[in-house]
């Protein structure tokens, strides 16, 4: 496969503002003829790192991926959070996950998006991949 247009979230209660960014993710994907996909993480962040600042869910992850599927996404990447990910580098995460596994061709993030071992990687990092 020629790889896929990417985004990566909890989507935790599927909103209207996750909606209209899956839409825009499926135009994308029409447009370069790609599939969509949702990285994910289970647990979430907050829950390995912060356990008491973690929000309780409003969805199930089996309620989430069949809101996910409603919405027109091909594939969701449901990535183990564990330490071990979490020590992955910024500059791991976008040369060994995005690039070389996934072939991700378009990526939408939030600008306040962070990822990599103590949050290194930011939105500037993965405009310049």
């Amino acid at each position: 496969q020629e790889g896929c247009v990417l985004t990566i979230g909890n989507f935790d209660g599927v909103h209207r503002g996750h909606r209209a960014l899956l839409q825009g993710l499926q135009e994308e994907g029409r447009k370069r003829n790609l599939p969509v996909m949702v990285m994910l993480f289970e647990p979430q962040p907050l829950e390995l790192f912060a356990t008491d600042k973690a929000p309780a869910r409003l969805t199930r992850l089996r309620e989430k991926l069949r809101y996910l599927a409603e919405c027109g996404v091909d594939y969701v990447l449901c990535v183990r959070f564990d330490r071990r990910f979490a020590a992955l580098t910024a500059q791991n995460f976008i040369s060994d996950l995005l690039v070389k596994h996934l072939r991700v061709k378009f990526l939408a993030v939030g600008d306040d998006f962070r990822f990599g071992a103590g949050r290194e990687g930011d939105f500037l990092l993965l405009q310049k991949a």
